[in-house]
């Protein structure tokens, strides 16, 4: 005897038909799965790639950084030793300072003690040379700029009295090194608890 299906074949279209969809929605679902896994996935390796790379840039910008302080290290310390090279040239041309003091010591006498002693050498505009190079070299060298500076010597100190600072700087005029010794203060001072005549001279070179 042959099965008879009594179901109607609308309601069997509408059940394979609904199967049909179950079965799509389940793969459209697994890949909308797959596809946000796969955009997770990427989105973490796109984090850790920029955080790879913004850690390269720090490292390179520490780096470059450092450079940067070594050079201008290194930069300092050639100055430095340009300072020293121009230095030693010029001075290897300047008078023996030291004979100076000592005919200096001779002509003190018994009467004047010395406090303070200054050799300064002035630039055609009246400063120390050297207080204008603590930024900058200068771009003349050395021992020919000091062929254009003068020499001056500061000399302060005690006397025992007015009459002894004049002789003093009588005695210095005798030397005939300088071209004028100029008494630029004296006035009375206790000195080793006795009175006495504290005093301050300029004296400026011949050919300054």
């Amino acid at each position: 005897m042959a099965d008879v299906n009594l179901i109607p074949a609308a309601r069997l279209a509408r059940k394979r038909r609904n199967t049909r969809l179950y079965i799509w929605a389940a793969i459209l679902g697994a890949y909308g799965m797959c596809l946000i896994a796969s955009s997770a996935t990427l989105q973490a390796l796109r984090v850790s790639e920029d955080r790879s790379l913004n850690g390269q840039r720090a490292n390179l910008a520490r780096q470059v950084e450092q450079d940067n302080q070594e050079l201008l290290e290194i930069r300092k310390e050639l100055a430095d030793a340009r300072v020293a090279r121009e230095t030693t040239r010029a001075i290897r041309h300047q008078p023996d300072w030291s004979r100076l003091f000592l005919g200096l010591s001779e002509r003190l006498g018994d009467e004047i003690v010395l406090s303070q002693c200054r050799l300064a050498t002035l630039t055609a505009d009246n400063r120390i040379v050297g207080e204008q190079w603590t930024e900058s070299m200068p771009v003349r060298p050395l021992g020919e700029m000091l062929k254009e500076c003068r020499h001056t010597l500061q000399l302060s100190g005690f006397g025992k009295s007015q009459e002894s600072v004049s002789q003093f700087v009588l005695r210095l005029e005798g030397t005939g090194l300088f071209k004028s010794v100029r008494l630029t203060s004296s006035c009375r001072q206790t000195f080793l608890e006795r009175e006495a005549v504290a005093f301050s001279v300029e004296c400026q070179f011949k050919g300054a």
